[in-house]
């Protein structure tokens, strides 16, 4: 999924919200800076808990970054991997309509349709959830801003990711590059796919085109994505009762 709606979710998951939140729902996706891999973000947010735990601190980040990630099952496990008895989950579920058009509008090999149709599907719910949750508006600006939080964030974090501190917290503004942290609309949305798009795989899209595919998706998801996102919330949720 993308940002808002990681934030969506764990300011729901937890009922409280802070930047220490914010950026610990976003963490997963700083892979895109090119310092960490996506097995470490997405599949160790379980250890990243236990070692932040372990030394006593930023353990609301942790939390989050596990709201986020696919071990232990947090949303994007639901939304990829695996979601009730779909081939995959939810995101590949809804996109099976999109993969052609998706196709086309991105110049990909037919290969990589599916899987690239499914960020339409994210890209549907991140609009759907700006647009109807304003709760959130500004907090992932105001936390990527927050230098001194994330500095020190990092000078726990490098070690045990085995990657230097100024790496580490760099990965934040470079993520913050290819993500909407206002505004969001199906055009903004299309113009910073078209940027990762490029940067993973040299790729110029249609952006106009994609924006059209987002708009689109939205009424794919409109009936089925609350029940959805209610359903990976208990689920998640469960994870940090006592």
């Amino acid at each position: 999924m993308f940002p808002y709606t990681h934030i969506c979710f764990a300011g729901d998951v937890f009922g409280q919200m802070n930047s220490e939140i914010v950026l610990g729902a976003v963490f997963p996706d700083t892979v895109i800076a090119g310092f960490l891999e996506h097995a470490d973000t997405h599949g160790r947010c379980g250890e990243t808990l236990a070692y932040l735990s372990g030394i006593g601190i930023f353990k609301d980040f942790a939390k989050a970054a596990v709201t986020h990630g696919t071990a232990p099952k947090g949303l994007d496990y639901y939304c990829d991997e695996r979601y009730l008895d779909f081939t995959k989950g939810y995101a590949f579920e809804m996109a099976r309509p999109l993969i052609d058009k998706v196709v086309k509008c991105c110049r990909l090999p037919e290969k990589m349709g599916w899987w690239k149709a499914h960020n339409f599907i994210e890209m549907a719910a991140e609009l759907w959830l700006y647009e109807r949750r304003p709760d959130y508006h500004g907090c992932l600006a105001e936390a990527l801003d927050s230098s001194d939080l994330i500095l020190a964030l990092s000078q726990v974090l490098a070690p045990f990711y085995s990657i230097p501190v100024p790496k580490m917290a760099m990965s934040f503004p470079v993520y913050g590059e290819y993500v909407l942290t206002g505004e969001v609309t199906s055009t903004g949305l299309a113009e910073k796919y078209g940027m990762q798009t490029a940067k993973k795989h040299g790729i110029n899209i249609d952006v106009p085109g994609a924006a059209n595919i987002i708009e689109e998706a939205q009424g794919i998801i409109d009936r089925t994505f609350p029940a959805f996102f209610n359903n990976c919330k208990q689920k998640v949720g469960s994870l940090f009762e006592s």
